[in-house]
């Protein structure tokens, strides 16, 4: 009974969730006042973290340029003043965060300008990079070009070294199962 609901089950595909990128927990705040051209910038983690392997982030990497230079600093809270207030700036934030055994860079940009309140978003902006580093090198990975290597993963990306028998598994970006 089991295997034919197992059959069953991979006849009408296999249902599984999004993930949720980890990258989406990254966040900024812009601080700024009408009578100054002082631009702070303050980061952190917040959402989609899992409780049991938090997000712990090793670098926040800034990027502030306007158009003909670029500023660039380190750390949760950032300060420029080297901006006109006739300037569009362009500021880029970079995120080095591991989870579990995982790290992740998340890079995410937008633009500002000089408003009646201060800096603001002069558009929304949404990541522009998100790219997985593993500890072990890049066999880890289940994103990398070569999706035909014939490497074995489980459902959370891992790499196995034998097929396991009745779990899903993913070879060449494609579910199975072994029955026997």
């Amino acid at each position: 009974m089991k295997k034919v609901l197992l059959v069953l089950l991979v006849s009408l595909g296999l249902q599984t969730q999004a993930q949720i990128s980890p990258c989406d927990s990254v966040e900024y705040a812009i601080t700024s006042t009408a009578n100054t051209n002082l631009l702070q910038l303050e980061a952190w983690v917040n959402g989609t973290c899992p409780v049991n392997f938090p997000c712990i982030v090793s670098n926040y990497s800034w990027t502030v340029c306007d158009d003909n230079l670029c500023y660039g600093d380190t750390g949760t809270t950032v300060y420029f003043q080297q901006f006109m207030t006739t300037d569009t700036i362009k500021v880029c934030l970079t995120t080095d965060m591991t989870i579990d055994t995982m790290t992740y860079t998340c890079m995410q940009c937008d633009s500002l300008v000089f408003g009646p309140n201060g800096w603001m978003l002069m558009s929304m902006g949404n990541p522009t990079a998100i790219s997985e580093v593993c500890q072990f090198g890049c066999s880890c990975c289940m994103w990398k070009n070569d999706i035909d290597d014939g490497i074995i993963y489980d459902m959370l990306g891992r790499e196995l070294r034998t097929i396991p028998i009745g779990t899903i598994f993913i070879r060449n970006n494609k579910k199975h199962i072994r029955v026997k």
